[in-house]
């Protein structure tokens, strides 16, 4: 699943996502989601991870600057 998570983040990256504003949909930090896309670290919980990224890239959404 690990690989699914960073192929899927890569995805939105390519949309415009930030990963902040990713990070805030996921409720974890810019940092893990950036770990998950440099595939240095997966998510223990990626069978629920990568249906919500799908559900993220699904919606327009008017993009937060970059915070971090």
């Amino acid at each position: 699943m690990g690989i699914e998570t960073q192929l899927r983040v890569a995805q939105l990256v390519d949309k415009g996502w930030t990963l902040a504003a990713i990070a805030d949909e996921l409720g974890v930090t810019p940092l893990t989601v950036e770990l998950w896309k440099a595939s240095k670290r997966h998510p223990t919980n990626a069978k629920s991870v990568v249906p919500t990224l799908d559900k993220i890239s699904e919606k327009k959404r008017i993009q937060k600057e970059v915070l971090y």
